[in-house]
């Protein structure tokens, strides 16, 4: 389990989250690669994981809205397309943040 990191910041201007880990390591998601991993039903086939989402469809405006902490182990972030039932748990964060995934 990974713990929780030890801040979050949404820089909008330039449409990153950075997430600041207890190791020091610091990762910057850009929104866009963020969104397109949505690990939510809508966004992912529940059986067999395979994105739904088609990531030229994410508005190239898009904002984050909110951050609302979901227990200890997720976080969960309300954008402007009006999405908001994805959990971003800590692992899927930081496999974000340490992945080559190119900027969507």
């Amino acid at each position: 389990m990974t713990d929780p990191p030890s801040n979050i910041r949404a820089h909008q201007a330039e449409q990153l989250l950075e997430v600041e880990w207890t190791d020091s390591r610091v990762h910057r998601l850009p929104y866009r690669t963020i969104r397109s991993q949505c690990p939510c039903a809508a966004c992912r086939d529940e059986w067999t994981g395979e994105r739904i989402l088609d990531p030229a469809s994410i508005r190239p405006d898009l904002k984050l809205m909110g951050m609302e902490n979901v227990g200890t182990y997720a976080v969960k972030l309300a954008w402007n397309d009006g999405h908001s039932s994805g959990l971003y748990t800590w692992e899927t964060l930081r496999a974000l943040g340490e992945s080559s995934l190119p900027a969507v």
